[in-house]
């Protein structure tokens, strides 16, 4: 005996099965997961959960657009070579642009300035997790690792790096 689906059924499937193709015909990622690797390292230093949510969303060609008119692309372009190749390889040194570090660990956990009459220093905390199931991740909270985590801070004057601290 052979059941039949609801017409309601397959209508809804076959909906879903074609928007899930032309997704993947768009480049639509879903989840930053899905992201090339660059892309996802602009999709986490968006400023708040509408842009990232709009960024998954849009096909790839629409991107570089979408980030020029949020000031990401600008500070992109601001960095040398070097300094663009070592954010591919997860790379911070001391001298590259502050940018370098947020491409790389992502946006800084706390933030911090200190001004006197001859230099502004502002100084920036990454989190990463050492353990748990987000090991090697960058994260806002220690918390957030459900493990265990170290610290970096980075000192920055007239928009380089000036500093690194391993803290732990």
């Amino acid at each position: 005996m052979m059941h039949r689906m609801p017409r309601s059924f397959t209508s809804s499937l076959s909906r879903l099965v074609a928007g899930l193709m032309l997704c993947g015909t768009l480049a639509c990622a879903m989840t930053p997961e899905r992201l090339p690797d660059l892309d996802r390292k602009f999709y986490y230093n968006l400023p708040n959960n509408n842009d990232r949510g709009a960024y998954l969303k849009l096909q790839e060609s629409q991107r570089q657009s979408f980030l020029e008119r949020k000031g990401l692309w600008a500070r992109w372009s601001e960095l040398s070579n070097e300094e663009r190749e070592a954010v591919k390889r997860g790379e911070v040194k001391v001298g590259y642009k502050e940018f370098v570090a947020f491409m790389v660990w992502g946006p800084p956990a706390d933030s911090q300035g200190s001004k006197t009459e001859a230099r502004a220093v502002r100084f920036h905390t990454f989190i990463r997790c050492t353990s748990g199931p987000r090991i090697g991740q960058y994260v806002m909270n220690n918390l957030d690792c459900d493990g265990t985590s170290s610290e970096i801070e980075i000192a920055v004057e007239n928009n380089l790096i000036t500093e690194i601290k391993f803290l732990n």
